[in-house]
């Protein structure tokens, strides 16, 4: 009995050490105090998220300084997904923004709760934290490849400052969807906002002769909406999905030519959900923002497009200048 205990006291112990994450800073940050309480914080978060996910439980953030917008997407995510921080040891720098630091490209590992997941197995994370060193949003980042092609591009007018900026909110704007987040996203969209959604319909053929089902059909609706009506039409979708995964890729960054804090973003978008009754909807197609970022740390979306993909089309052809954004 008593081997009994202490292989299993054994076993706890590994099961905790190997759940406990530390992370540590190599440069971007001078300051000492902020520095170690940062990196105190970020190794209780991926602790946590790793605990949590090894026992498969909720997760707990009374130990970390997290504020309650960040704490609430973060739940929200782990609803849908859950996932590990894939290194015990983990050493990265820190990046400034315009409201505070970022650090990126912490692997993690996402577990998926059942065989609806259809994602990317190994992915990055990306943690904000202000300058109080309060951690201000957890996200899952786009793939560090296309995320160094687009810092490191020479066929675009953006500076590289503004480039980081930018895809700093798209990551965010892509997150706010897979967390259910009304009220992120009803806040980033400007009031007088332009939005075309579309939505791919599918339908099967019938045979003439022996009525034999043959190939899908699709059909896209599209539909124009004001700002109220995309928020509650979102509200409705949010209610009725149990969860939503959209991943975005082939990113590029345009500024518009005569308003310098006019942006245009073209991306492609893959979309799936599962409402649930168990049907599962998905769509793969571009999307384009035109974002204003006069208000540094608080831009607005002044047009959202989406178009379907079709075949050999490798992006639409939307640009800053096809909208009038007046003057302030």
């Amino acid at each position: 009995m008593k081997r009994y205990i202490l292989l299993l006291y054994v076993v706890l112990v590994s099961s905790l050490m190997s759940a406990q994450v530390t992370f540590q800073f190599s440069d971007g940050i001078y300051n000492e105090s902020l520095k170690s309480h940062v990196e105190r914080n970020v190794s209780s978060l991926l602790s946590e998220i790793n605990k949590a996910e090894a026992n498969h439980r909720q997760l707990n953030l009374t130990n970390v300084d997290i504020d309650d917008m960040a704490a609430s997407g973060l739940k929200s995510l782990w609803t849908n997904i859950h996932f590990r921080c894939e290194w015990n040891n983990n050493v990265q720098s820190c990046l400034k923004d315009f409201t505070g630091y970022e650090i990126r490209q912490i692997p993690v590992e996402m577990k998926p709760i059942d065989n609806t997941y259809k994602g990317e197995i190994h992915k990055e994370l990306t943690i904000s934290f202000n300058k109080k060193g309060v951690i201000t949003g957890v996200r899952t980042a786009i793939d560090n490849n296309s995320y160094v092609a687009l810092l490191h591009g020479s066929n675009s007018n953006v500076d590289l400052r503004m480039r980081r900026e930018i895809l700093n909110f798209v990551e965010n704007f892509r997150s706010y969807y897979v967390e259910k987040n009304i009220n992120a996203l009803q806040e980033i969209f400007s009031d007088d906002a332009l939005i075309i959604t579309g939505r791919v319909i599918r339908t099967l053929g019938k045979n003439n002769i022996d009525g034999v089902s043959q190939k899908v059909n699709e059909k896209v609706v599209y539909s124009k909406q004001n700002k109220q009506q995309y928020i509650n039409n979102l509200r409705n979708l949010f209610k009725g999905n149990e969860f939503i995964n959209v991943d975005f890729s082939d990113i590029e960054l345009m500024r518009h030519g005569s308003n310098p804090n006019i942006y245009g973003v073209r991306l492609r978008q893959k979309w799936s959900s599962q409402q649930y009754n168990g049907r599962q909807y998905s769509d793969d197609g571009y999307v384009f923002l035109l974002w204003d970022f006069q208000e540094e740390g608080s831009p607005k979306i002044h047009v959202r497009t989406w178009t379907p993909k079709r075949a050999n089309q490798t992006k639409d052809d939307f640009s800053p200048e096809d909208f009038f954004i007046p003057n302030n």
